[in-house]
């Protein structure tokens, strides 16, 4: 198995002496808004003036920050206005999604800055030899990427007692396998792994929804169904660190959430066959005939769990997010319709809003590459 790379890399980061969660936070309000001063900073965050000059200064010393330009907040000096270095730091995103394998590079303002992908090889040892040529090829197209944080894997599953997870079939290769360890050894790197669904939670919640919302649910259309909870900002795993697993309410009850799959069988049984759903989702939109009449089937199932969302976590919204064209999505969206419950004294339940992912390209890689930059600095 190749581990060679094109060039000495650093993959054991050190944090600075200091970050801790207060110097996390202004990361995050640098990464939610760049290009604003640091008075601004100190406004908003709570913290005092001093305590905020420190930080700056730490992270400027350290390179993370640079600048971006002056304004006047008001009398005196005009206030530097600051964002995250893009080459600062790096980190990988893996995802395996049955069909497709793909590897993504993000800088540390979290831009994709390199992606490659190709069909799901079959046997585990095909998948990391690919991965280690992904990799030797993505840091030759970018040599900026010098210090390499971590990697992440977003993978179908729950996950069972030891953290390994329970891959569905076609990932069978990965069932109850040490994916960090293995994976570890192979990219020389850090690695953290994370069911599919809740990786795009993580990175709608660093990159799309989350810049403005706390409190939000996904759900995950992929080959299967998915989701994830943010809360406070984060995600919610619950204790085995599978919160999120809508599909089983569903089946518990006696049925089955549309997915991906679903579709493609759907349209196949009307003449238009596709391999997978990579190969169906590039070349569908809402005008493709069949596609209206899953969407019609699908709204009722998603409104239902919508409303039980509502009750048991109380989102400010419901997000769509996933594989599915976005034609498609927002027609789904447009035809949900959260089940009103009763009222109580002329009022109702406030109900959460619906909205499409912001995060539309490659969810699960960009999640997975999210999660050692979340985990290392943004609170």
């Amino acid at each position: 198995m190749s581990t060679s790379l094109s060039s000495p890399r650093q993959f054991n980061y050190i944090l600075p002496v200091g970050l801790g969660s207060t110097g996390r936070q202004i990361l995050r309000m640098l990464s939610v808004e760049p290009g604003i001063s640091q008075a601004t900073m100190t406004r908003r965050s709570g913290y005092s003036q001093s305590t905020v000059t420190r930080l700056i200064q730490l992270f400027q010393v350290e390179g993370m920050l640079v600048e971006t330009g002056r304004h006047h907040d008001g009398p005196g000096k005009p206030s530097v206005n600051l964002a995250l270095n893009p080459d600062y730091a790096f980190s990988f995103g893996i995802a395996m999604l049955g069909d497709t394998l793909s590897l993504l590079l993000m800088d540390f303002s979290g831009r994709q800055r390199a992606v490659r992908y190709a069909p799901m090889p079959a046997s585990r040892a095909a998948v990391v030899d690919l991965l280690v040529r992904f990799r030797d090829d993505i840091l030759r197209e970018v040599p900026q990427a010098q210090r390499i944080v971590g990697a992440g894997v977003g993978i179908p599953g729950f996950f069972v007692d030891g953290g390994f997870l329970n891959t569905p079939k076609a990932l069978g290769e990965w069932a109850l396998v040490d994916i960090r360890q293995l994976l570890g050894d192979a990219l020389q790197m850090p690695v953290e792994v994370e069911n599919d669904a809740t990786a795009a939670a993580v990175g709608e919640s660093l990159f799309g929804m989350g810049r403005r919302y706390r409190n939000f649910a996904y759900l995950y259309l992929g080959n299967s169904f998915g989701g994830g909870i943010i809360a406070d900002g984060r995600p919610f795993r619950g204790h085995h660190g599978n919160a999120g697993e809508f599909g089983a309410i569903s089946t518990l009850l006696g049925g089955d959430y549309p997915s991906l799959e679903s579709l493609r069988l759907s349209l196949a049984a009307r003449g238009l066959a596709f391999d997978d759903a990579r190969a169906m989702c590039s070349s569908i939109d809402i005008g493709t005939p069949g596609v209206e009449d899953w969407v019609e089937h699908a709204a009722q199932p998603f409104s239902m769990l919508a409303a039980v969302l509502a009750s048991l976590f109380d989102p400010e919204f419901i997000v769509l997010g996933g594989r599915l064209p976005v034609s498609i999505a927002e027609a789904l969206v447009d035809r949900m319709r959260i089940p009103t419950p009763a009222s109580r004294w002329g009022r109702y339940p406030p109900q959460p809003k619906l909205a499409l992912a912001q995060v539309r390209t490659h969810p699960v890689a960009v999640g997975a590459a999210a999660l050692p930059m979340q985990r290392l600095f943004f609170a």
